[in-house]
């Protein structure tokens, strides 16, 4: 560790942890407390609703496209061997062979099981549930790169399936899941959560941005879609968006960076971290 390191990064990990968490438990206490009269007098009872709601459906509307239309191209572009490597758009090989192919059907199967296991705790009935295997997304991508990341967006496709959530909303999904995984593999720079800076990259990129742009990213898609999907743009943004984030959040901030600790070892002694199995051309 670096003295820079320990003298800004160390107070600084801290402070954001702190807060993120507290973030996610108090998101999580008030819909507990307001969801039993939410479907009845609307999202703005719930206090993140509300301000969700305040800022408007517009403003909400052109963030999330923008995410979304970044999100899309970096999704494609990923898939089509370029990525981004510094300020540079380089060309990257990932070597696909039967190790990487049983890491993202692997990643996908225990992603998809943790997520079926709860999708009985129903929260928007068709749209989304209670999720703590949610916390696996920035730590499966951070270990096993895009590999990871695909399994992640084919395992809450067979959540969504197996759970009976599967719909026109399930695409958005599935690239949104996608995003959960890529956001901290692509901008953290330690992925060993070993110091303070790669933690408070985590809880940065991990935690807070993935989850948020997760959320927006499968929000718009169903605004866009309203007329299949049949979720009137209240519910979206006041409800689904705010719930979706803090469903992200709330699991990933408490166990994620422990979890992701206790495996990156691991994953780097057996050669399977995504840094041993990618190379990049300019």
């Amino acid at each position: 560790m670096s003295i820079m390191d320990g003298r800004y990064y160390t107070p600084l990990a801290i402070i954001l942890a702190i807060i993120v968490i507290a973030i996610a438990i108090w998101g999580g206490v008030t819909f507990a407390a307001a969801s039993g009269i939410i479907w009845e007098r609307g999202p703005q009872v719930w206090s993140w609703g509300a301000a969700f709601l305040s800022l408007g459906f517009d403003f909400w509307r052109i963030v999330a496209g923008i995410l979304w239309i970044i999100g899309t191209v970096l999704f494609i572009m990923e898939l089509s061997g370029r990525t981004i490597k510094g300020k540079k758009l380089v060309k990257q090989t990932i070597k696909w062979d039967s190790i990487d192919i049983a890491i993202a059907a692997l990643a996908a199967a225990i992603y998809g099981g943790g997520l079926v296991v709860t999708a009985g705790l129903i929260v928007i009935p068709g749209f989304t549930w209670i999720r703590p295997a949610n916390m696996l997304a920035p730590v499966f991508g951070i270990l096993f790169g895009i590999p990871g990341c695909i399994g992640l967006a084919f395992g809450n496709l067979i959540a969504d399936a197996l759970g009976g959530y599967l719909g026109f909303g399930s695409i958005g999904g599935f690239i949104g899941n996608f995003l959960l995984g890529y956001i901290p593999y692509k901008f953290m720079r330690d992925h060993s959560l070993r110091s303070s800076k790669s933690i408070f990259d985590f809880y940065l990129w991990g935690v807070l941005v993935s989850s948020l742009w997760c959320a927006l990213y499968i929000s718009w898609w169903l605004d866009v879609a309203q007329p299949l999907v049949g979720l009137p743009p209240l519910f979206i943004w006041g409800w689904f968006a705010p719930f979706v984030f803090i469903n992200n959040a709330i699991v990933t901030a408490i166990v994620g960076p422990a979890l992701g600790y206790v495996l990156y070892p691991v994953v780097k002694k057996w050669g399977l971290h995504w840094s041993d199995r990618v190379t990049f051309a300019e």
